[in-house]
């Protein structure tokens, strides 16, 4: 009888690719069960960016023991590569960091035993081969790993190492598989807008991308002011397949923090060009991540910060308290905000966040888009619309159809549609 295996996927995009590529190599030998119930094998694909993620990589692999103490606990990724301390990871078996993914279901099958963290400085692109991801509508295609940024508050770089991209040819030998079965390809990396194979750039992908017949959407998961082209606007204008949503982090919405966190541009730059792309994008959502509580970060800073963010008037922000990481430059920066006034000052953010997003909706409302049908719940049909809004539709529709639709109306996290 086949040992089970199950797995719990923390952190980005990055690592959900990494994690169904293991899983489809897993399950040549291996039954997958949920993280929940007993399992021979135990997979933790863990995270550094924020103190809660880690903590959330601990819980699991205490839970995982607990589960089975006789289990075969690997935990793989960031946080095993950025942590000097292994004791925190006592539970585990096999300690897998950001190299050799690839190796992981043969170190598995020799059932190894010992920490394979090794140093990033040779780093490269590993080709982890994902075929389909089994019964969903949206696959994630990961192009590019590492960074070179060094913001000032950032672990990934020494998580993740140099920026390194896939060739653009096996990119696209990836997405033919995948659109076997999935109808939207999110491009997603550490960096995204840093691809670059030696002789190809993002927007070089992204047309050749475009050209496959079978592909509904293409999206970007996240990429940054200073990397959106004119070339790049031009398509999000031409009604192709590329998606009129753009994940853009701002971090901060004052000069000085800007700086502080030595990101490459001031926020008039940013805002000149959130203005430039949305004349040229009709209805485009932009979303943004945004850190609260940097170091010197005063009242006085927040309050431009909430006034800037009604200015820009986000589809939607994703909130962050400043986390102290080792290794970084912010770390030993003076003036340290209190944990308590970090925690008022996201709570005061999401409460902007929801009414910021309420204006985006009803500003789709009567107009007409498309949605991929991705499940079926209480008698509706639910998806995400071409610009990543959740859609709900009265009935059951056929899950992994494209649907034409008019927003007809507000409906608890997103909008209703009629199909036209």
């Amino acid at each position: 009888m086949k040992k089970t295996y199950a797995t719990m996927i923390l952190g980005c995009k990055v690592n959900n690719f990494e994690a169904h590529a293991v899983k489809e190599m897993m399950d040549k030998d291996y039954i997958e069960v949920p993280f929940k119930e007993k399992a021979d094998i135990y997979l933790i694909f863990t995270c550094c960016v924020t103190n809660t993620a880690e903590s959330k990589s601990r819980k699991y692999l205490h839970e995982a023991r607990r589960q089975n103490p006789d289990a075969y606990i690997v935990l793989v990724g960031c946080y095993v590569q950025t942590q000097k301390d292994n004791s925190v990871f006592k539970d585990a078996d096999l300690l897998i960091g950001s190299k050799d993914k690839d190796k992981i279901k043969s170190y598995i099958d020799a059932h190894l035993k010992k920490s394979m963290v090794s140093s990033l400085d040779d780093a490269r692109f590993e080709n982890l081969a994902l075929h389909r991801y089994k019964g969903q509508t949206r696959a994630f295609l990961k192009v590019e790993d590492g960074c070179n940024q060094y913001c000032s508050y950032c672990i990934i770089p020494f998580a993740r190492g140099r920026e390194r991209s896939a060739k653009m040819s096996e990119v696209l030998a990836l997405a033919d598989d995948l659109l076997k079965e999935s109808k939207e390809i999110v491009l997603t990396g550490i960096h995204t807008g840093r691809y670059f194979d030696g002789e190809h750039h993002l927007i070089d992908l992204l047309k050749e991308l475009l050209k496959k017949e079978d592909l509904v959407n293409l999206r970007l998961s996240s990429i940054e002011i200073n990397e959106i082209s004119d070339e790049m606007i031009d398509l999000l204008s031409s009604k192709s397949v590329l998606a009129p949503h753009l994940h853009i982090p701002v971090q901060a919405l004052v000069d000085k923090t800007l700086k502080a966190m030595n990101r490459p541009y001031t926020i008039h730059e940013y805002m000149d060009r959130i203005a430039y792309i949305r004349n040229k994008v009709e209805d485009i959502s932009i979303s943004t991540d945004l850190i609260v509580g940097f170091p010197n970060e005063t009242k006085e800073d927040f309050e431009m910060t909430l006034k800037r963010l009604k200015e820009i008037n986000f589809s939607f922000v994703h909130v962050f308290p400043y986390a102290r990481k080792s290794m970084t430059k912010a770390e030993k920066m003076p003036n340290q905000v209190p944990n308590e006034e970090k925690k008022r000052r996201v709570k005061e953010v999401i409460a902007l966040q929801k009414s910021l997003s309420q204006n985006y909706l009803e500003s789709l409302i009567d107009k007409k888009s498309h949605v991929i049908i991705e499940r079926v719940k209480d008698g509706f049909s639910l998806g995400h619309s071409f610009e990543y809004v959740n859609v709900y539709i009265k009935g059951e529709l056929k899950t992994n159809e494209v649907y034409d639709i008019k927003f007809t109306g507000l409906y608890q996290d997103g909008l209703r549609g009629e199909v036209l």
